[in-house]
């Protein structure tokens, strides 16, 4: 008797990815508003949604594949993924830095 899928732990990892780049989009288009209209900070928010959005589209295709069971790679994660989405994060950082500047 199995107890439990083996297919959702891939799917819960990809959609808590796809959360996380949605929070970044929210949260730099937030900045963008606030940011004074000729900051460096502005800017940055502005990349950070940029390509958080571009992040989210390739989660979701990537969460599209593995349900149709293509190959997409090893592992719950696309490592690569993962380091895009840090690094987003890590700018968004930065950015809450220049407003607080």
């Amino acid at each position: 008797m199995r107890l439990w899928d083996p297919g959702a732990q891939p799917e819960r990892t990809a959609l808590a990815w796809s959360r996380t780049t949605l929070a970044l989009v929210g949260v730099g288009l937030l900045c963008v508003r606030l940011a004074p209209s000729t900051s460096g900070a502005a800017v940055a928010a502005a990349v950070v949604c940029g390509g958080a959005a571009l992040q989210f589209r390739r989660t979701r295709v990537s969460l599209r594949a593995r349900r149709r069971g293509l190959p997409v790679g090893d592992g719950a994660a696309d490592p690569a993924s993962a380091l895009v989405t840090t690094g987003l994060t890590i700018l968004l950082a930065a950015t809450a830095v220049l407003f607080a500047v």
